[in-house]
């Protein structure tokens, strides 16, 4: 059982029509307790920030794990049992309400693990850390997947990230997936950049605000195509 005393999930806001909650990065092995000075918390911070700066109804979540670790070991992963309760916690405070993941590196694995919570509508994955033998989401129509990755990242592998992309669209899901040139694990070229893509297609998922239109039209696409665009198109803030 979750022990939820170490949870700490902060935000939300009163009569939202819908939700958010951001998933934090971690490691694959560890039992320390993780800490708002970790980074990769620290890190997912300016992401609510942003969120709640430009939604117009939504409740926007950021959930900070009890433990760093994935620590997979032959049970559910650490972090995706809090997501879980998180997930749960979020529907009992606002029924009915649809819900958008938004996860950077272990948190968009665990972001794609617990996207088959029946209030779950799409899913943001920034970095995301997805082994070649992960399980993809169990698909349902109104859900829709984004990811992006950096092509000089070295922490979590963009040719598994795009083929994990390549299987859900086989599956049948809304895909699109979008590639930084030369951008590093820890989001710190462009930033900006990084934020604005994120904040708008999280948003645009959960049906806060209309979806980018580049991150629409990969949507739209089969096959292979819409799965290596440039996140460069969306350095115009005017094309969020």
């Amino acid at each position: 059982m979750t022990d939820t005393h170490s949870i700490s999930l902060r935000g939300g806001r009163e009569g939202a029509s819908c939700a958010v909650l951001i998933l934090h990065g971690g490691r694959e092995r560890s039992q320390l307790p993780t800490t708002p000075w970790q980074l990769s918390y620290i890190r997912m911070l300016d992401m609510y920030a942003g969120l709640r700066k430009a939604s117009k109804g939504c409740a926007v979540y950021l959930l900070r794990y009890r433990m760093r670790g994935w620590n997979a070991d032959g049970g559910e992963p650490d972090p995706v049992c809090d997501a879980r309760w998180a997930l749960d916690r979020i529907a009992h405070d606002h029924p009915g309400a649809p819900v958008s993941l938004l996860g950077h590196s272990m948190g968009g694995r665990t972001a794609f693990a617990v996207a088959d919570h029946p209030s779950v509508v799409g899913v943001c994955g920034l970095a995301p850390w997805l082994p070649a033998d992960e399980p993809i989401a169990r698909v349902r129509s109104e859900q829709r997947f984004v990811l992006a990755h950096g092509t000089g990242d070295r922490m979590t592998s963009g040719p598994l990230s795009l083929a994990y992309a390549a299987r859900l669209r086989a599956a049948g899901a809304a895909t699109a997936r979008f590639e930084l040139e030369g951008a590093k694990h820890a989001m710190l070229n462009q930033p900006s950049l990084w934020r604005r893509f994120a904040v708008a297609t999280t948003l645009g998922l959960v049906g806060d605000r209309p979806l980018p239109d580049g991150v629409a039209r990969a949507l739209s696409n089969s096959g292979s195509a819409g799965l290596a665009a440039a996140l460069m198109s969306f350095g115009d803030s005017s094309s969020l």
